[in-house]
């Protein structure tokens, strides 16, 4: 079946508990739920006037654009509309890039990684990157790309470049070891204590980059996409996230046979959202310990609290899935 219209479509989150000292992972690739569709595979690219862009299947109504995108249904006035270009989505030309690429043309790819980059798809452009140095270590664009700098004569990222010179990263910034005596005990405690903030979020932001790469139309992005799951979830010690790992792989195949069936005419396609919601909450030791008098009286007993704190990242990731239906 297909329908005349194109309809918002959304995948309902997963709510998810807190695990002290663990990733609690909810994920919505284990299946596919496609409600509505919009008409057309193709796809066009709406340019605004204030420079923005939006991709999706564009249809225009006397003065009002109406466009069915990854994030659903919008409208919007012509005035605010500077160019409509019909044509290929970016995940369709993507995926014709990477069929035109030989396994060797590391050039090609560090170039692809760039076209990524231009268009807003860091993540997966640093994944092709980051593939490309690895087979080709001097690949000046590629290393453009992953925002490396060349220090001592040697690419490196801005933070090794920082530690080359001597500096110290201590809760998000950096010191010079002379700066960090200079620091009092009240000043160092407070920039401690940020460390596993900072920390959580690094992990967190490992985890999104990964489950996108994993979501790539690239082959090798996904596989390599899948080594980075399995490494953090090794280094956390977390079974869920290394529990993404096969449900991913099978939403991603099924992507591909529903795009598959679209572009062979047996129906219609469009892309539904899904949220990938991933939480963090660790528990913080040593638990403090306060100890008081009841009531202020001095006869009282002495009353020991513990006040545990409780360190919570939360990252919530959203990735469009095409979808068609016969």
């Amino acid at each position: 079946m297909s329908l005349s219209h194109p309809s918002r479509v959304f995948l309902s989150r997963a709510s998810v508990p807190y695990l002290s000292g663990a990733l609690a992972v909810g994920v919505l690739a284990a299946s596919v739920l496609a409600a509505a569709y919009a008409p057309a595979a193709r796809a066009d690219r709406l340019v605004l006037a204030d420079g923005r862009t939006i991709e999706g299947v564009v249809t225009k109504d006397g003065e009002t654009y109406h466009v069915v995108s990854r994030f659903g249904e919008s409208e919007l006035a012509a005035k605010e509309v500077k160019s409509w270009e019909k044509g290929k989505t970016l995940e369709e030309e993507w995926r014709a890039r990477s069929a035109a690429l030989t396994p060797d043309d590391h050039a090609g790819r560090a170039a692809l990684a760039k076209w990524l980059s231009d268009a807003g798809r860091v993540e997966e452009a640093r994944g092709v990157a980051s593939q490309v140095v690895e087979a080709d270590p001097e690949n000046a664009l590629a290393h453009e790309v992953l925002g490396h700098v060349r220090h001592a004569g040697a690419w490196m990222t801005p933070d090794d470049a920082k530690r080359a010179d001597g500096l110290v990263e201590r809760g998000g910034q950096w010191y010079s070891p002379e700066e960090w005596v200079r620091l009092d005990a009240e000043a160092k405690a407070k920039v401690n204590a940020k460390e596993g903030e900072v920390t959580s979020k690094r992990v967190a932001a490992r985890v999104n980059e990964a489950v996108r790469l994993m979501l790539a139309p690239d082959a090798k992005l996904r596989d390599e996409g899948a080594r980075r799951l399995e490494a953090i979830a090794k280094e956390t010690k977390t079974e869920a996230i290394g529990a993404l790992v096969p449900k991913l792989r099978a939403f991603a195949d099924a992507t591909d046979q529903l795009l598959a069936a679209a572009a062979g005419g047996g129906g219609s396609s469009s892309t539904v959202l899904a949220e990938c919601r991933i939480q963090l909450a660790r528990l913080k030791r040593p638990i403090q310990n306060f100890t008081t008098s009841l009531a202020g009286n001095i006869n009282s007993a002495p009353v020991t609290i513990q006040l545990p704190e409780v360190e919570i990242i939360r990252l919530d990731t959203t990735v469009g899935i095409p979808a068609g239906v016969h």
